[in-house]
């Protein structure tokens, strides 16, 4: 009974078993990067099943998370994930690429987060002079009013 469950509530995708949520992007894998699983000879359908899970968590972070929210453990984790995936027959160059493209914008989406932090306290700085210049200034016109 359990297993009449799965397949009803999955969909067989280039004989990959997907969830019925995950079938666009499985599609659009497929048909974009049709050398993906080409190589892949693995027999356990289950086996294949949790692949093809790796692989769409791996594409949901590397495409739809937001940088900042990309840890480097997570990071290096898909990493690993992309390495186990290669290991048993998966063409991920594609997403390899993506993976060196998102370490690299994060590593510049931090120095320019860093390089904003720094310009706004010289900012402060600034202001703060300004201030101190603005009440010498007002001083002054007081002293040449007195005059």
């Amino acid at each position: 009974m359990g297993n009449q469950m799965e397949t009803q509530n999955t969909e067989n995708v280039n004989d990959f078993i997907v969830d019925p949520s995950h079938v666009k992007l499985v599609n659009w894998i497929f048909k974009t990067h049709p050398e993906t699983a080409v190589k892949v000879k693995l027999q356990n359908q289950q086996l294949k099943t949790t692949c093809m899970k790796l692989l769409v968590g791996i594409i949901q972070k590397l495409y739809h998370k937001p940088l900042h929210d990309l840890s480097e453990l997570e990071l290096s984790k898909v990493s690993e994930d992309l390495s186990d995936l290669t290991k048993v027959g998966f063409d991920l160059q594609w997403l390899r690429s993506k993976l060196g493209k998102v370490c690299l914008d994060r590593k510049n989406h931090r120095a320019s987060e860093a390089r904003i932090g720094e310009i706004e306290q010289q900012v402060k700085k600034l202001e703060v002079m300004m201030s101190d210049l603005k009440a010498d200034l007002e001083e002054e016109k007081t002293k040449l009013k007195r005059l």
